[in-house]
């Protein structure tokens, strides 16, 4: 009889008790036995809406048998990796709402899942995406060309309550930039107006500058310093005309450099076969501005066979001068880049792909290797590098050669204008006793100056010596761009300079406040008018022009 009071009370109380969702349990003694409780229903899809930078996620209660105690609310990004979520929406929310603060910039998906003290239930399918704006910085304007610039714009989906200071190109450890924002702190919808400065002595090129919240939120963007750079260059004249005489102007221009004029150079006897040793190098000079790209650069050379049906041959390689590096090779002894069995000039043009920049195009040689089937010289009419910079086309012609055609080099044979030395320009005859309008030396000198740049000063620097001691030797110039006489420096009755010294060079330097732009500039020539007191000839080492300019 007791027995079966107790069972029928064991029963009673198994019935008192309330289901528990998915719990399970096992009978762990001797005999086989297995019990499951009735589930926790899954968690219904919540919905997910944004303002500025809070999300509010709502979701239906979940019904079913078993009672639900709270749920857990869950973030996930659009690849589905589970996020931490805000403290609002942390833990066990009773309620079937929650508003996560603070939430980071993104494309977000929210589940809930339902619980019952320890015990949870399925899931929920997530929301659909919910986009939250992130902190954002835009200020105008994005580029300057003075400093210091003060911007101005505006932040926005910044937490409210927080200050802001800015800073240069890190936003940790860049400079700290004068700014503020109003009002202050950031108000309750995220977004406020902006004035930052950027000082004097930032570099030119692109820069970010960071807002940065002091609840730790950060925004950037970007702004372009572009500062007009000073320039300098000098330039040599490398066509000259001589009309000492009186008569036409002839042609005395560099030989292998300036043109396709058929006035040439010889070099010594190469060898039948190529040989490293048996060269020609040619240096260029320098006067492009630094720092630029250079598109199309092309090496131009024009040669001919010294006798008429003997084979020549030439492929080269290109060096920086500062170093002898070999930066590109084109062709080669079994490959020339060309051949031609004429003594007519054969004209070629070769990219080099490996002159990026104006560094590079200011710092070349270019060593010419060739092959005579006869053993005999070779022609040169032309040696130059070509290309584009700064919106410019150039010529960069060669300052000095080297002749190791027999494989022996020579000495450096200098351009005569291009630098003070010992390599002088002789007039090609006696100048007369009295200045003359038909007697002078017309020196061009070739375009550098990129066409938006601003010219702020050229000066014309000229040396320049009697033939013989004892006679007084003058002159004064005109200067010329194009065929539009643009100014003139001295006359017949005062002349910029004169010297009587057969050996110590009179040196002048004359300011051209004439040339004001860069298109006059790039069309300079200049006629140089001389007299003597006995007759006789004239020499000048140095023609050149300084042109300072910015851009």
């Amino acid at each position: 009889m007791r027995h079966g009071l107790l069972i029928l009370l064991g029963m009673a109380l198994a019935a008192a008790l309330p289901a528990i969702a998915t719990a399970s349990w096992s009978n762990s003694g001797g005999g086989s036995g297995y019990s499951k409780a009735q589930a926790l229903p899954a968690g219904n899809a919540p919905t997910a809406s944004a303002s500025s930078r809070s999300v509010t996620v709502s979701w239906t209660a979940s019904g079913g048998a078993v009672p639900v105690s709270g749920y857990v609310v869950q973030r996930y990004d659009t690849s589905g990796v589970l996020q931490a979520v805000g403290s609002a929406c942390s833990g066990t929310i009773a309620a079937l709402t929650c508003t996560e603060q603070s939430v980071p910039g993104g494309q977000w998906r929210y589940t809930v899942t339902p619980l019952n003290n320890n015990w949870r239930g399925t899931e929920s399918a997530q929301s659909s995406a919910v986009t939250v704006t992130a902190p954002s910085l835009t200020l105008t304007p994005t580029t300057t060309a003075t400093l210091p610039a003060t911007l101005t714009g505006q932040i926005t989906s910044f937490l409210s309550g927080q200050t802001i200071a800015f800073r240069l190109d890190n936003a940790s450890t860049g400079t700290l930039l004068s700014g503020s924002i109003t009002p202050t702190p950031v108000p309750s919808n995220g977004t406020a107006s902006v004035s930052v400065t950027v000082p004097a002595g930032t570099a030119n090129g692109t820069h970010t500058i960071y807002a940065i919240g002091s609840a730790g939120d950060i925004a950037s963007t970007s702004l372009t310093v572009s500062l007009p750079v000073s320039t300098t260059i000098s330039t040599s004249a490398w066509d000259g005309r001589d009309a000492s005489a009186g008569a036409a102007a002839t042609n005395q221009s560099d030989t292998s450099a300036f043109s396709e004029d058929t006035r040439s150079a010889a070099s010594g006897a190469f060898a039948t076969t190529f040989s490293t040793s048996r060269y020609l190098q040619y240096a260029f000079n320098s006067p492009l501005p630094a720092e630029n790209a250079v598109s199309s650069p092309v090496f131009n050379f024009s040669f001919a066979s010294a006798v008429g049906g003997e084979t020549t041959c030439f492929y080269f390689d290109v060096r920086r001068a500062s170093t002898g590096a070999v930066i590109g090779t084109h062709g080669s002894a079994a490959t020339p880049v060309a051949c031609t069995t004429a003594t007519t000039f054969k004209a070629t043009s070769t990219a080099l792909s490996e002159v990026t920049s104006s560094d590079i195009a200011n710092d070349l040689l270019v060593r010419v290797y060739a092959s005579s089937s006869g053993s005999h010289a070779i022609n040169v009419d032309l040696a130059t590098v070509s290309g584009t910079t700064s919106g410019m086309a150039f010529t960069l012609f060669e300052k000095n050669t080297v002749d190791a055609s027999t494989g022996t080099a020579t000495a450096a044979v200098p351009w005569s204008l291009f630098a003070s030395d010992e390599a002088f320009y002789t007039s090609g005859s006696n100048w007369a006793t009295a200045f003359s309008s038909t007697r002078y030396l017309k020196l061009a000198f070739p375009p550098y100056v990129p066409p938006s740049a601003t010219v702020n000063s050229v000066t014309f620097k000229h040396s320049y010596r009697s033939a013989n001691n004892g006679a007084n030797v003058c002159y004064y110039f005109e200067v010329y761009s194009g065929a539009t006489l643009i100014g003139t420096h001295g006359s017949a009755t005062v002349p910029v300079s004169c010297t009587s010294s057969n050996t110590v060079w009179q040196t002048d330097s004359v300011a051209l406040p004439e040339v004001t732009t860069a298109i006059l500039a790039n069309a300079l020539s200049i006629n140089l008018y001389v007299d003597r007191s006995t007759a006789g000839k004239s020499r000048h080492d140095l023609a050149q022009l300084a042109i300072a300019y910015t851009k």
